[in-house]
């Protein structure tokens, strides 16, 4: 993950659980707990693990789970998140990239999921994080990547979309959507933020860059990386992927 993007998460910390509905989080749990039990998975990494929801609903089925983030202010909300759960994790800070130096044990799965890999806008970075996932799995190991489908974007061109809005029982009321810039080699998503308090308004603006990785490139470094026995879909319903109609591109992948 570069600085741009650590940067980004650590600022937005604080508004990211307001930003994604409970339904957003939950909706990938299903799909994954499928996947966990056809691969008698007993014990899970979630890197990049953002807030901690993912990881606190992996817990709560019975899962052994850690989890890390580059940002230390996500990390931060993640525990705060796990403790008010009523959940004991291990949440770390960490660089996808380097997983092996924060964990010495091996894990029966790996999940990335949140569009996190598009982070790395260099495709060495993208590979070295699947090899540093690939590293810390056990034998039979299996992973579980989801990125957005970022050509699709480009190819619609659709600049501006709402994420969510969220009102107070006092009224108060947050807005967030995006403004999409298209670059030759990236995608900047800028996301707007509107917060009225006690009727007085105010708008941020917070930027963040995405490598415009497709579904093949995909699939190809998760390959090179050692990553066997691919299954892509297009969403977290077993839907099967559509280069230009997909919003998602998720990969399983074993060791």
């Amino acid at each position: 993950m570069n600085n741009n993007s650590t940067q980004f998460y650590d600022a937005f910390a604080s508004k990211y659980d307001v930003m994604l509905s409970s339904e957003r989080y939950q909706r990938i749990i299903p799909f994954c707990k499928k996947i966990l039990e056809e691969n008698k998975v007993k014990s899970i990494l979630d890197c990049a693990c953002g807030t901690g929801k993912h990881a606190i609903a992996f817990s709560r089925l019975g899962f052994h789970v850690e989890g890390c983030d580059l940002s230390p202010e996500m990390v931060n909300c993640a525990k705060i998140n796990a403790a008010s759960s009523g959940v004991k994790l291990n949440f770390v800070q960490a660089d996808f990239k380097k997983l092996s130096e924060s964990f010495k044990r091996k894990f029966d799965c790996v999940v990335c999921v949140g569009n996190s890999l598009t982070h790395e806008l260099e495709e060495q970075g993208v590979l070295s994080a699947l090899k540093s996932m690939y590293y810390v799995l056990g034998e039979e190991g299996v992973v579980i990547v989801q990125i957005r489908n970022i050509p699709k974007l480009i190819r619609d061109k659709a600049r501006i979309f709402p994420v969510h809005h969220h009102k107070e029982p006092n009224g108060d009321l947050k807005l967030f959507f995006y403004v999409l810039d298209f670059y030759p080699s990236k995608v900047t998503f800028n996301v707007i933020s509107y917060i009225e308090k006690d009727g007085l308004p105010k708008f941020e603006v917070t930027s963040v860059d995405y490598n415009p990785l497709s579904e093949s490139k995909l699939a190809s470094l998760m390959m090179e990386a050692g990553f066997k026995n691919l299954r892509t879909y297009g969403n977290f319903e077993f839907a099967k992927f559509r280069d230009f109609e997909s919003e998602n591109i998720v990969i399983v992948g074993s060791k």
